[in-house]
C-alpha cells in the first residue's frame, strides 16, 4: 500500500506542477486541468475511496497554489473521484473511451461548480462567467487525458506486479 501511495503521489505532484506552475496552454486565463484527468483515471484503476482521498489532498494543494476559491477544487476532485470510481466499477470497462467519457462528464461538473460560485459570490453575470471561464475549462479538459491515462495505467500495472511478487495485495 505504501508503494501505491508514494507512486501515485509522485505522478500527481507532476500533474500539480502542470496545473499550477507550468500551464502549457491558456485560453482567457484558463488552462487544462491535469489533476482532474488524473483523478478520473485513478478512480478507474483503483478503488473509489482511494481516488477520492487523492482528489481531496491534491485539490487542496491546487487550492493553496492558485488563486481559486479555497476548497472548491478539493471538494470537486473528491466528489469526482468517488462518483467516477463507483460508476467505473459497476458500469464501465477500463478503457480510454471510458476514461474519456467520465472525464467529459466530470469536466462539465468541474467547469460549472466554480463558475456558479464565482457568479454568485462576485455578482458577475452568469453568461460572462460561463463564456470566459467554464467553456474554456470544459474545452481544455479532454487533451490532458492523452498523456495522463497511459501514465496512470502504467503506474497501476507496475505497482500491481510489484505487490503481486511480494504477495502484498
Amino acid at each position: 500500500m505504501r508503494s501505491r501511495i508514494i507512486g501515485y503521489s509522485l505522478v500527481f505532484t507532476v500533474f500539480l506542477f502542470f496545473d499550477a506552475v507550468f500551464v502549457p496552454v491558456r485560453i482567457f486565463g484558463v488552462g487544462p486541468c491535469f489533476l482532474l484527468s488524473a483523478t478520473v483515471c485513478l478512480a478507474i484503476f483503483e478503488k473509489e475511496r482511494f481516488a477520492a482521498i487523492f482528489g481531496l489532498v491534491f485539490g487542496l494543494f491546487l487550492d493553496f497554489s492558485t488563486a481559486a476559491v479555497f476548497g472548491v477544487n478539493a471538494l470537486t476532485f473528491m466528489i469526482v473521484g468517488f462518483v467516477c470510481g463507483v460508476f467505473a466499477q459497476s458500469r464501465l470497462s477500463v478503457s480510454f473511451f471510458g476514461a474519456a467519457l467520465l472525464t467529459v462528464v466530470s469536466a462539465a461538473a468541474y467547469a460549472l461548480i466554480p463558475a456558479l460560485f464565482y457568479s454568485f459570490f462576485e455578482s458577475q453575470p452568469a453568461a460572462d462567467v460561463l463564456l470566459y471561464s467554464a467553456l474554456p475549462k470544459f474545452a481544455l479538459s479532454l487533451p490532458p487525458l492523452i498523456p495522463v491515462f497511459p501514465l496512470i495505467k502504467l503506474m497501476s500495472r507496475i505497482i500491481a506486479r510489484r505487490e503481486e511478487r511480494r504477495n502484498l495485495w
